[in-house]
C-alpha cells in the first residue's frame, strides 16, 4: 500500500473517526462545530471512498487554519457506512446521537436514498456532492446537494448522442445504483428520439463477459453508454475494443478518475464522460488543489476529492451566516446566500436545495482528461 503523509498520519492514527483540531491562538477556544461524513471506505470501491475523505479532511484543515467559522473550529466526524445498508444505518446513527446538525453523504444515490428518510426525519440536513437520482429533486426538506440531478444528464446525453449523428446506442446498467443509472437512462431517453438497447450486470457480483459483451454488439450500435462504476468502465472498454467495436464509448462521472487508464489501458482512449466537472488539466484552481492534494495524501485530483472538497467550503460559508449551528439554520443561510464561489467555479441553491451547473464532455487522451467543451 502506498504509503500517507502529512494529516494522512491523523487519520492512520484515530482510524475512522477524525477530529481535526483548530490551531488558532486564542486562549479561550469556543466549542467545536461538528459535522458528519457518512461514505464507503471498506466495501466495493472502497478507493472513492478514500478520495471523498481526503478532500474533506484537506478542505477542513484549511478552514480551521483560517480561525474556524466565528472562532468556532470544525470538527469533522468520519463514518464508514461499507456500502450496505445496516451500514449506512449504522453510520449515521452514530453520527446523530453525537449531534451533528448535518451529515455529508453518501456516495452513491442508491445509499442517499436508504438514508434520506432516516436522516432528515430526525432533524439532520443530508448534504450530498454526489447524488443523481431524481427521486430527491423538488422537495422542500433538509436535503441539499452540489451535484446536478440526472435530469441535466439526460438532456446533455440525449444531446451528445443527437450531435455525433448516433441513432443507435447500447448502455451498460451497472445495477449496484439501480437508481442512478436507471433514472440517467430514463432522463436520456426523454431527450433522444434514436434507439438504446440497455444490457444490465452487477459490478458487486461476478460479471460474465461472454454474454455481456455479445448483448451490447448486438443491435449494431454506433454508440456504448457505460453507466458503470469505474472498475466496470474500464474492463468494459477493454472487452469491447478486443471485440472490434470502434463506435464511441460513453461514460459518467462515476468514471472520472485515474483509475479509469488504470483499469481500461489504450481502450479508453477518446472515450467521452459525461459530467459537471470541468477537466483537471486545464484549470489552474484544480492544478492548485492538485498539488495540495499530492503533498497532504499523495493522491492525485479526482472528481470525488474535488467535490467533497467544495462541499465542506459551501457548508462553512453557510455557517458563517448561522445564528445556530441548527440544521434548520444552516437550510435558510445555503437558501439565502445568493451565489457560492468555488473551485469548481459558482452555484446558487434553488428552493428545493437542488443546483444548475454546467455539463461537460470530458475526453481522455493519451491516458488525460482534457475538456472537449460545454454540451449546450
Amino acid at each position: 500500500m502506498t504509503a500517507k503523509v502529512g494529516i494522512r498520519t491523523v487519520f492512520a492514527l484515530s482510524l475512522i473517526a477524525v477530529s481535526l483540531i483548530w490551531l488558532g491562538t486564542c486562549s479561550a477556544r469556543k466549542e467545536p462545530i461538528r459535522i458528519g461524513l457518512a461514505i464507503n471506505l471498506s466495501g466495493r470501491g472502497g478507493t472513492a471512498g478514500e478520495y471523498i475523505r481526503s478532500g474533506s479532511m484537506l478542505a477542513v484543515e484549511e478552514i480551521n487554519e483560517q480561525g474556524g467559522i466565528h472562532g468556532h473550529p470544525l470538527e469533522l466526524i468520519i463514518r464508514d457506512d461499507g456500502d450496505t445498508a445496516a451500514g449506512i444505518l449504522a453510520a449515521d446513527t452514530e453520527l446523530i446521537d453525537m449531534g451533528v446538525p448535518l451529515i455529508i453523504g453518501h456516495d452513491y444515490s442508491e445509499s442517499t436514498l436508504a438514508a434520506y428518510p432516516y436522516v432528515t426525519g430526525e432533524g439532520v440536513l443530508l448534504f450530498t456532492p454526489f447524488t443523481g437520482t431524481t427521486r430527491l429533486s423538488d422537495r422542500d426538506d433538509l436535503f441539499f446537494r452540489t451535484s446536478v440531478d440526472n435530469r441535466a444528464y439526460g438532456r446533455a446525453l440525449g444531446r451528445l448522442l443527437f450531435q455525433r449523428g448516433v441513432g443507435r446506442a447500447s448502455c451498460l446498467l451497472d445495477m449496484s445504483n439501480p437508481s442512478f443509472v436507471q433514472d440517467y437512462l430514463a432522463e436520456t431517453l426523454n431527450n433522444y428520439d434514436g434507439s438504446i438497447t440497455p444490457v444490465q450486470c452487477h459490478s458487486k457480483q461476478v460479471i460474465n463477459w461472454e454474454e455481456v459483451v455479445p448483448a451490447l454488439l448486438a443491435a449494431d450500435p454506433q454508440a456504448i453508454v457505460l453507466l458503470s462504476e469505474v472498475t466496470v468502465t474500464g474492463i468494459a472498454a477493454q472487452k469491447l475494443r478486443e471485440s472490434g467495436f470502434e463506435g464511441d464509448l460513453i461514460a459518467t462521472l462515476w468514471a472520472q478518475t485515474p483509475d479509469l487508464v488504470r483499469y481500461g489501458g489504450k481502450a479508453v482512449e477518446d472515450l467521452t464522460i459525461i459530467t459537471f466537472i470541468d477537466s483537471t488539466e486545464q484549470n489552474p484552481k484544480h492544478d492548485e488543489l492538485a498539488g495540495k492534494l499530492l503533498a497532504a495524501f499523495n493522491e492525485p485530483l479526482t472528481a470525488r476529492s474535488i467535490r467533497s472538497y467544495e462541499a465542506i467550503y459551501v457548508i462553512a460559508e453557510a455557517l458563517e451566516q448561522c445564528e445556530d449551528f441548527t440544521a434548520n439554520e444552516i437550510k435558510r443561510a445555503l437558501l439565502e446566500i445568493p451565489r457560492f464561489e468555488t473551485v469548481m467555479g459558482s452555484l446558487s441553491f434553488n428552493e428545493f436545495g437542488d443546483v444548475a451547473r454546467p455539463i461537460y464532455a470530458i475526453r481522455v487522451r493519451d491516458g488525460r482528461f482534457f475538456n472537449a467543451g460545454e454540451i449546450h
